[in-house]
């Protein structure tokens, strides 16, 4: 059984104005199985609610964008690769347990982008029409996630229950309203672009309620309070344990939060943060458990649970670069660590104390069902989705036989474009504002320009018809 050593050592650095940031991605990987005696029961399937919808869609998991970027050993291996990760307090440094050690995870998410081509087998539209196809606003009815509620020693509290916050947001890449995101590129690949929203955090000082909120201000948070059923572990006299994956359902109607659900402006990206708040009392620096040990081992009659827990289920690829980066769009893991509570991250790395970071080999267990408005179309204009310094338009696009460039000075500038494998399939260099590619002898599909210039670089996505 593989250890968990989640090391946070990672060079970061921006590139140019449009914020796209290479963070080179956490050197080990995270658990790939729970405790050796635990037995997993059948994973129980997604419950249907009977709301108030636009038009339904339907239900969308948090692998369904990766179908056909993987290859059918990936698949096979996704299915049945996957643990679950412990939601610290906010406030805990650390946790302790017989086979794994967790630096600090307090936060897991997603971001979900319903507009993406991944969900094609060709690449060419979304679960929406892709911008800047006339496409459509959408909400979030129901959240459902696949995870484990311990119980400690204390038991279940009624009066002080513990509780699942949720944050549920929307940002806009599609619109370029840049102010409460950012895109980032893992380890120099450019093509595998991740996006994570800003943040901020209040209470950093405190010991009990530090708050970690996206800034966008499409942001509802949603208290769920576990209950007993919600309960999942249990331990025998022999010391044997027993799993089976809880699924929590929550309506976006949830407490009166919204009327219907969560609705998700035209061409924005959905996002959604899950911490674990428990009832009982806890100070800086808590553990979650405490034990003795005798070299490597336990000691007899460890590991003791004192207190509560929530660990969400997430799935993962061994040997895969980057393997949940969705190249045609936005879909990212979003995870929350310690140190954006406690602000810790430094150097060149210290603007991930004011965003999320993105989980390229962890993918939480999720389920969003999404309705759609037909009757409130819109038109994006995505001829340049990103902001930058060196690019003042990148058009038509899509296109069927020229992409025209151009550039905001005239510096030599090297400009090349590649195929979803990477293959280089045309390049130029230019000394002028602006040239033209002649696309039409290229398969129909998406293509990456990457543009270089005084050591600044810029990549985009084109669709080529």
């Amino acid at each position: 059984m593989k250890k968990i050593i989640l090391s946070l050592t990672f060079l970061a650095f921006i590139i140019g104005l449009n914020a796209q940031v290479q963070i080179n991605p956490m050197n080990q990987k995270n658990p790939n199985e729970p405790k050796s005696k635990a037995k997993l029961f059948p994973m129980a399937e997604p419950h249907s609610f009977q709301q108030k919808d636009f038009e339904q869609i339907g239900w969308v998991n948090t692998q369904s964008f990766l179908y056909y970027l993987l290859t059918e050993e990936q698949k096979t291996e996704l299915a049945g690769s996957y643990s679950s990760m412990t939601l610290l307090p906010d406030t805990c440094l650390k946790v302790y347990a017989k086979d794994i050690f967790t630096p600090g995870l307090i936060g897991m998410g997603f971001a979900l982008d319903p507009y993406s081509t991944a969900f094609n087998e060709s690449f060419t539209t979304g679960l929406l029409p892709s911008p800047p196809a006339w496409t459509y606003p959408y909400r979030l009815d129901t959240l459902q996630m696949l995870g484990l509620y311990y119980l400690g020693t204390k038991g279940y509290n009624a009066s002080s229950p513990d509780t699942l916050r949720i944050y549920v947001t929307s940002v806009a890449p599609y619109r370029g309203e840049r102010d409460n995101y950012i895109t980032v590129y893992m380890n120099g690949h450019q093509d595998t672009m991740y996006l994570i929203p800003k943040i901020t955090v209040n209470g950093a000082n405190q010991t009990k309620g530090a708050t970690i909120v996206p800034t966008s201000s499409k942001t509802i948070a949603i208290d769920y309070i576990l209950q007993p059923k919600d309960t999942v572990f249990t331990w025998d006299s022999a010391g044997e344990t027993w799993y089976r994956w809880s699924l929590i359902s929550l309506p976006l109607t949830y407490d009166g939060i919204t009327s219907d659900g969560f609705e998700v402006p035209c061409g924005d990206v959905l996002s959604v943060m899950v911490h674990f708040i428990p009832g009982y009392e806890y100070e800086l620096g808590d553990t979650l458990y405490w034990g003795k040990v005798n070299g490597e081992e336990w000691q007899d009659g460890y590991p003791i649970r004192v207190n509560n827990q929530f660990a969400l289920r997430y799935s993962y690829l061994d040997n895969v670069d980057n393997e949940f980066a969705d190249p045609f769009g936005f879909n990212t893991p979003l995870l929350v660590y310690r140190e954006h509570r406690y602000q810790m991250f430094t150097g060149t790395a210290a603007f991930l104390n004011e965003y999320y970071y993105p989980g390229p080999n962890v993918n939480p267990t999720m389920y969003f069902k999404l309705s759609v408005n037909t009757d409130d179309s819109c038109q994006i204009d995505v001829s340049i989705p990103e902001i930058s310094d060196i690019v003042a338009k990148i058009y038509p696009n899509p296109s069927t036989d020229n992409v025209t460039i151009t550039l905001k000075n005239s510096d030599k500038a090297i400009i090349r474009l590649f195929n979803v494998l990477g293959q280089e399939v045309k390049s130029v260099v230019l000394n002028d504002l602006q040239t033209t590619f002649n696309v039409s002898d290229l398969n129909p599909g998406i293509y990456f320009v990457k543009i270089e210039q005084n050591g600044k670089a810029f990549t985009s996505k084109i669709n080529i018809q």
